[in-house]
């Protein structure tokens, strides 16, 4: 009888041991779902963020809080970044940026394979009514290469993409260069 109960005991424990080790192991799984979900939030977050910096220093006309955006290696490698940040600011003609809206950020990399690179198309809407497209590029995170972290590409035109010339090319999309550029559509 008594052997009887330590075989039942034993079990018990050891079934009890299955179940709680296999609900620590689902628990502590993630799936490819949740892990890109995670990417996107951390995106989503950082490109709200840095698109919030760039709104403030064009208000406050803030060129060197602007600059600092800016990686180290794009501030080197982008034709005369200081001429082109004063260009932007006053692309604006003195209009405030009220709020910047857009869908979902691309991205590139995680944190397993950096450089994590993090993009896409804004739409200023003006104080003065207008609005204003913006495309931000900037690299998030890099541990093997510092330099790279921070923007490396601004590019406003100064309407919607819907009322763009059907021969519309993006200097610095389609040439893949750092730095800023604009354009003034009539």
């Amino acid at each position: 009888m008594r052997s009887s109960f330590i075989k039942k005991t034993t079990c018990s424990i050891l079934c009890l041991l299955i179940i709680l080790s296999t609900a620590f192991c689902l628990a502590g799984c993630k799936t490819r779902t949740d892990e890109m979900a995670d990417q996107e939030i951390y995106a989503e977050k950082q490109i709200n963020a840095v698109n919030k910096k760039i709104a403030k220093c064009i208000n406050t006309k803030d060129k060197k809080g602007l600059k600092s955006l800016f990686s180290k290696n794009a501030q080197e490698e982008s034709e005369e970044i200081d001429n082109r940040i004063s260009e932007l600011i006053s692309a604006f003609n003195g209009a405030k940026i009220k709020s910047v809206e857009g869908k979902e950020p691309g991205f590139s990399g995680d944190s397993n394979t950096q450089p994590i690179n993090i993009y896409g198309f804004y739409t200023l809407n003006l104080s003065n009514g207008d609005k204003y497209v913006i495309w931000v590029d900037f690299c998030s995170m890099d541990d093997e290469n510092k330099e790279n972290v921070g923007l490396y590409m601004i590019e406003v035109i100064n309407c919607t993409k819907d009322k763009l010339p059907s021969d519309f090319k993006w200097d610095g999309i389609n040439n893949d260069k750092p730095g800023i550029f604009i354009h003034h559509i009539k």
